[in-house]
């Protein structure tokens, strides 16, 4: 590479890329196989994280890692934009499909609760399951549709 800022905007690019394609993958699979909605978007967000493996770990940590750099680093900001709405759309979906009548700003709360969530557990040392907590803010969030 060129310079620390190629390499970075390779690394950024390569994560996105892989993720997309596991996230995109995982929401098809849902709508063909007929899965519950709701579960289907926890499971999305948290299977990153779910193997509790010191590779997952690790991953995690790289990633997160990269998009700070993003906050720093204009040329990467668009990288992480383009990410960040792949998610958005494809949990909007999944949501709109449990019945969110505001799958958008659903998917922005569950995604930010649960990115939250993951820096809270790598930066404490903790492994947990995070299924519970954000079933039961979809939960909250679909019941509160007016």
């Amino acid at each position: 590479f060129e310079s620390k800022e190629h390499l970075l905007t390779a690394a950024l690019e390569l994560a996105a890329g892989r993720d997309t394609a596991r996230l995109l993958e995982h929401a098809a699979d849902a709508m063909r196989d007929d899965v519950d909605p709701v579960e289907a978007t926890i499971d999305a967000i948290t299977e990153p994280a779910d193997s509790g493996s010191q590779s997952s770990r690790g991953s995690l940590i790289a990633t997160f890692a990269l998009l700070l750099e993003a906050a720093r680093r204009p040329a990467l900001r668009e990288i992480s934009r383009r990410w960040t709405e792949v998610y958005l759309l494809t949990l909007s979906r999944l949501l709109e499909a449990a019945g969110s009548r505001r799958p958008r700003e659903d998917a922005e709360l569950l995604l930010g609760a649960a990115d939250g969530l993951m820096i809270e557990q790598l930066a404490i040392g903790v492994e947990d399951d995070l299924r519970p907590r954000l079933r039961r803010l979809a939960t909250a969030l679909l019941s509160q549709q007016t």
